[in-house]
């Protein structure tokens, strides 16, 4: 059984450290970006060549984006030997609208032609305070879902930032949404204007199967995130516009 590790805060993240040490029991390979690229979503460097660096024997760096370490590595010079890929874990929820930007989940999708279900594992805090019992967490989880196969499904997994003891369960969950996001900022440095995105907007989920609310209360979320996009309930109500 090989696992493949990657993220979007790069390779030296302690989130991915942890993940490798828990998983020494398997084949593990980390292959993620050189340096932090949060919410290059499933973005692929197709303009520019990418440098795979060796810093052991199962840890690679690349200067891209986290689609494009596990598109490498299962592609290109780990192909067919990769069988699970898990992206994280991220410093920073990833519930509701956030899959769309998400890095992680975009590191977990790009591995849905491997052989098991993908998993994208996130902290919901950016500056998470309750690191030392992560394991403890990990192991409400995370060994279920090795080696299982949920066709055209990855795994969007968030933990609540609290202490273990704390944790009331597991719940599987929907995704919610987000009100917009805050307004861009103008901002000038050396008296040249540059533009800062604006921070995400708060939770309006009120759904008490929604991701956001398993977190509020307690509980580590687990969203089915399916693959195919089309909105198949309005497939019919569209043909009218077929010629």
């Amino acid at each position: 059984m090989t696992i493949l590790l990657s993220n979007d805060d790069g390779f030296r993240a302690p989130g991915i450290k942890t993940l490798k040490e828990y998983l020494n029991n398997y084949a593990i390979t980390i292959v993620a970006p050189n340096k932090n690229v949060s919410a290059c979503s499933s973005s692929l460097s197709v303009t520019k060549n990418l440098t795979l660096k060796k810093h052991n024997a199962s840890e690679f760096s690349i200067n891209g984006t986290s689609a494009d370490s596990v598109h490498i590595a299962t592609r290109g010079f780990l192909k067919n030997r990769v069988d699970q890929v898990i992206s994280g874990i991220n410093f920073g929820s990833n519930m509701g609208d956030d899959v769309v930007y998400s890095g992680t989940v975009a590191g977990a999708i790009e591995g849905r032609f491997c052989k098991y279900t993908p998993i994208a594992i996130s902290i919901a805090n950016r500056q998470p305070k309750y690191l030392d019992d992560l394991k403890e967490k990990l192991d409400l989880f995370l060994p279920k879902f090795i080696g299982v196969k949920i066709k055209n499904t990855i795994l969007n997994i968030n933990i609540p930032d609290i202490e273990f003891k704390k944790i009331k369960g597991v719940r599987i969950t929907i995704l919610g949404s987000r009100r917009v996001s805050k307004n861009a900022k103008k901002i000038f440095k050396n008296k040249k204007p540059f533009w800062c995105i604006g921070d995400v907007g708060p939770s309006i989920s009120t759904n008490r199967e929604t991701d956001f609310y398993a977190i509020r209360q307690k509980y580590i979320s687990i969203t089915p995130i399916n693959i195919d996009m089309t909105d198949h309930k309005i497939i019919k109500s569209l043909k009218k516009y077929e010629k």
